[in-house]
């Protein structure tokens, strides 16, 4: 089963696949964007970022995991 989550970077909410692997990792969007993982919990003003389209037509294909923690973080 291929996942993702939306998360915040770079001024967009991109789709991020679900192997990701916690704070500072380097990850690649579903856009193909290359970027790494915030340091910090997203705020609420990041979460109101303008979603990237791009990400949001290959999530289609994909099952959303929704707000679960990354790897290593506690909730």
């Amino acid at each position: 089963m291929r996942t993702f989550r939306w998360l915040p970077v770079d001024e967009r909410r991109h789709a991020i696949p679900g192997d990701v692997h916690g704070h500072g990792a380097p990850v690649t969007t579903l856009c193909g964007h290359e970027t790494t993982i915030p340091d910090h919990e997203p705020t609420k003003y990041e979460w109101l970022w303008k979603t990237c389209w791009d990400c949001y037509e290959k999530a289609r294909d994909f099952v959303h995991i929704g707000l679960a923690p990354l790897p290593g973080e506690h909730r």
